[in-house]
């Protein structure tokens, strides 16, 4: 452990300069880099830095997160050259160990950065990437780097050895006498009301900050983080809570101290720079040296704050605590106002431990400071926590406990875990081994205390790998013994999502439609902890304001107009959730035309677009397990459009072209063409209103992006027809050949940067699944050509082919063949009602033991008794002209013949004596 600015990051720069050096090659040749972060931005500043240093050196550097690359094998396209990879995503890329163990077999050195995220949710995700890299890999060297890790031996048990007990990793302490500028921590508590909520405690915190300012600030350059943007919405005045509003009364608190001839902790700048004027001057926080920077600012806006506040013309910026990361922008103070900011559908959550760790780390100017001052304002009652921690003495704890199950499906997938024995020894490599014994009731809760906790720990994992099998996910191995996946436990795992996921779309209704498809995507949990655990539904924050009543009305008037949009696909009463305005979207609507007060509808659905598409990927692997054509086709079509965000039958879908916005589709005549083919036709006719307010020749230019997309050709040809007069199905093989048209026009990235591949499906016309093809699109430059067979029961079903992208919608091609086949070769369904007997014994019949003629003394077996008919008086009578069954025949033997009861018959059968030469009294008080 190391604090921040200490130069912990040449560490990693001299291991692989040791590791490139040194004559470590593999069978395959080569050595390989890991480098892992918590973040995309770390992962890309480290990008950035390390190929202008290591590529003239000729070791390539290769980018591996979610920006950079799409589930699928061209995610490890880059990396067979590179030496260094940057893994954001390291987890979900190597559960496809198999596929690519060349590559992963020549990693020798593993670069941990941030190892202190181990005390967060997604830290158990760093504990499974360690134990899989351990397990798996060979002669392989770990680096890991953190700010403050109190308990470091339980971190050098963790990387050092296999099990608890072995060697401890050979540990570096470097205390803040390293750090080239000193840095003072301080805590300030507030006390707050219990009837305040989180904005009115913020505005508490805005009183006091310019007193804690004038104590601290000696005229240099101070950094305030506030939790939010915008608390709430108001355009001109810009009286909000977050970022302007806490800027606001710095301005007014820095007047005042002009007026009384007070301390001012800065000077206002002598010049105010013209290019801040649109942004800040309406509200007079240019005049004091005052700037803000947020995520709702234009990227030149946001660079021009930050070249100003580097020279000193600004000399405070509020910011959110984006800014912390990605950004090298230094100050002498740094401000936390408050330690919890809103994680939508979660609530007010605590700051974690890396984001305080980034914010504190701006404060100190190596360049031009001796010391830097941190100063963190909370509640009174959280004093002590954040004194500990800035004091570096909080207990890292593990997290992997909470997503145990969904971590252990994976390992069973790769043949990591194959039982109980190879579960502990996976478990034994990781964190979460060295903290249960230190903290038994945080892990191992619920468990009977009276046991060990190692005996504990086993019930755990039995727990886990039951629920396992109980959901389908994993199984017994048949032919080795042990463990296996499943097709769907593969699948969960591929697709990085949690138990709950998957036990939705296991519970998908059998014949789901486009919209429930969609709203049940909007419910699902996703295992990526950088994500909430759900897709959440949308809810109103709270309002501190006066007029919160207005304040509500105003938000439903707006979701109101935005239900009436004569674009929804599938009118809603009222759009208020997340699938609602997931709707609205893909209807080309605008979110921001659409002016909601504490809102910002346009970030909430682009959050969940990025997610949906993987999510409705796995909804069509698991339905082709199933073989349920209904939902193949139905969520290619959902993955289609929530890729290209928007219906394929709707003008958004025009948006998918280059020279095409949301600006564009929004004012598009909605009575214009449609489809990608009809914007084709009236595009070469000059009619298509797309280009109305545009400059001469773009309509050629969108005809040339209209051609880079794929334009399919298909042909379905009947080779034979086999037909067994109505004794069985009619087999038709087909040959099915598909291609491009214009393929020399096509490119293989579409407008977000994804590859893009095709699929061609084959269905009946009832929707009974077929057969399904997937390939890139790039390999139908040439005509392709397959041939399938099809079993057809009926008459009137036919064949139906779809060829289109999974990534590019409104391209699709299909074709529906109907074989010429006489009615009569088809099987005559059984259409007549069954017998009261046949029902009885519908299931049984196909049971092996029903036919079994041996009897044992362990079998229930007993004669059947019938009723007898019933006479007027309510009795019954034996003397019906009707053959007797063997238990009336037993019975009158006994009783002599009279009327009887049914009740009389069986309790004869079960209490009478048997007669030795006829029945058999068996042991449980029955008869043979």
């Amino acid at each position: 452990p190391a604090p921040t600015g200490s130069g912990k990051t040449v560490l990693f720069e001299l291991a692989m300069i040791r590791a490139f050096s040194s004559k470590q090659q593999t069978a395959s040749g080569g050595c390989k880099c890991i480098y892992i972060a918590p973040t995309k931005a770390l992962c890309s500043e480290r990008s950035r830095d390390w190929r202008t240093k290591f590529e003239p050196l000729g070791f390539r550097c290769c980018e591996m997160t979610g920006d950079t690359l799409s589930f699928g094998k061209d995610a490890w396209g880059d990396a067979w050259d590179a030496h260094i990879m940057y893994g954001e995503k390291w987890d979900s890329l190597t559960r496809s160990w198999r596929d690519h163990g060349k590559i992963l077999c020549q990693v020798r050195l593993f670069l941990i950065d941030e190892v202190h995220i181990l005390n967060e949710l997604r830290g158990s995700a760093l504990e499974v990437i360690v134990s899989r890299m351990k397990t798996r890999a060979t002669d392989l060297r770990f680096v890991a780097i953190s700010a403050t890790v109190p308990d470091i031996s339980d971190v050098a048990s963790w990387i050092g050895g296999g099990n608890a007990g072995e060697s401890l990793a050979q540990v570096f302490k470097f205390d803040d006498s390293f750090r080239p500028c000193k840095l003072a921590r301080f805590v300030y508590g507030f006390s707050r009301r219990s009837d305040t909520n989180e904005f009115q405690f913020s505005k508490m915190l805005d009183s006091r900050l310019f007193q804690l300012l004038q104590q601290h600030s000696a005229n240099k350059p101070i950094l305030i983080f506030v939790a939010t943007r915008n608390g709430t919405y108001h355009l001109v005045v810009l009286t909000c809570l977050g970022v302007f509003d806490t800027a606001e009364r710095l301005r007014d608190d820095y007047s005042k101290a002009v007026e009384s001839s007070r301390t001012l902790p800065w000077t206002s700048p002598r010049t105010i720079p013209l290019i801040l004027l649109a942004i800040f001057i309406c509200i007079g926080l240019v005049g004091v040296g005052i700037g803000a920077h947020h995520a709702g600012l234009s990227p030149d806006d946001k660079r021009a704050i930050e070249e100003l506040f580097l020279n000193k013309t600004l000399r405070v910026v509020v910011a959110t605590s984006t800014l912390a990361v990605g950004v090298n922008l230094p100050a002498h103070i740094v401000v936390i106002k408050g330690v919890k900011s809103y994680q939508g559908g979660s609530g007010w959550q605590e700051y974690s431990d890396l984001d305080l760790l980034q914010m504190m780390g701006r404060a100190g100017r190596p360049q031009f400071d001796d010391e830097g001052v941190s100063i963190i304002m909370c509640e009174s009652e959280l004093t002590q926590k954040y004194e500990t921690f800035t004091q570096g003495r909080t207990t890292l704890e593990s997290s992997l406990h909470v997503n145990l199950a969904e971590h252990i499906n994976s390992e069973i997938g790769l043949g990591t875990i194959l039982d109980m024995s190879s579960a502990r020894k996976w478990l034994g490599h990781s964190f979460l081994y060295r903290r249960i014994p230190k903290n038994i009731q945080r892990y191992l809760e619920g468990c009977e205390s009276t046991k060990t906790w190692e005996e504990r720990l086993d019930v755990t994992l039995e727990r886990c790998i039951s629920e396992l099998k109980n959901a389908e996910l994993v199984k017994d191995a048949e032919d080795k013994g042990g463990l296996c996946s499943t097709e769907y436990g593969d699948i969960m795992s591929r697709f990085y999502i949690r138990q709950a996921t998957m036990a939705l779309i296991l519970g998908l209704p059998e014949r789901a439609s486009l919209r429930d498809i969609s709203k049940y995507l909007c419910v699902y949990r996703l295992l990526a902890p950088q994500f909430p655990n759900r897709i959440s539904e949308f809810k109103l924050r709270q309002s501190p304001r006066s007029d919160a009543s207005l304040f509500a009305a105003n938000i439903l008037q707006a979701y109101k107009a935005l239900a009436e949009h004569p674009e929804i696909r599938y009118p809603t009463k009222k759009v208020e959730k997340t699938s609602d305005k997931l709707f609205a979207a893909l209807a080309g609507i605008s979110f921001k035309e659409v002016k909601i007060p504490d809102s910002q509808p346009a970030v909430e659905v682009a959050m969940v677009f990025r997610q949906l598409p993987r999510l409705a990927r796995a909804i069509v692997e698991v339905a082709m397990v199933k073989r349920n054509g209904f939902q193949v086709k139905n969520g290619l079509e959902v993955m289609r459009v929530f890729h290209a965000r928007a219906w394929e039958d709707r003008p958004s879908v025009l948006g998918q072209l280059q020279l095409v916005g949301e600006r564009t589709c929004v004012s598009y005549d909605l009575h214009s063409a449609a489809s990608l083919d009809e914007a084709r036709t009236e595009l070469i006719l000059g009619s298509h209103s797309i280009i109305a307010s545009r400059k001469p020749g773009a309509g050629f230019m969108i005809l040339k992006h209209l051609a880079e997309l794929p334009r399919y050709r298909l042909d379905v040809q009947q080779l034979s027809v086999t037909c067994s007069r109505g004794k069985g199905p009619v087999i038709v093989q087909l040959r099915i050949a598909c291609g491009l048209l214009g393929g020399d026009n096509y490119r293989s990235k579409v407008k977000t940067g994804r590859y893009d591949n095709s699929f061609v499906l084959t269905l009946t016309s009832d929707h009974h699944f077929i057969d399904f093809r997937r390939l890139p699109t790039k390999a139908l430059k040439e005509m392709r050509d397959f041939t399938i067979k099809a079993k057809l029961v009926k008459p009137s079903q036919a064949i139906c082919v779809y060829l289109s992208s999974e990534t590019i919608a409104g391209v699709m091609e299909n074709v529906t063949f109907k074989p010429s086949v006489a009615r009569s070769e088809f099987p005559v369904p059984d259409t007549r009602p069954h017998s009261s007997l046949e029902r009885d014994l519908s299931g049984v019949l196909g049971d092996p033991a029903f036919w079994d003629p041996d009897l044992d003394d362990t079998t229930s077996d007993e004669f059947p008794v019938k009723d007898l008919p019933q006479l007027d008086n309510g009795m019954f009578d034996t003397r019906a002209p009707r053959a007797k069954s063997e238990p009336e025949v037993f019975c009158e033997s006994l009783l002599g013949p009279k009327l009887v009861t049914p009740i009389e018959t069986r309790t004869v059968l079960l209490a009478a004596e048997p007669r030795a030469d006829s029945y058999k009294r068996l042991e449980n008080g029955k008869f043979r």
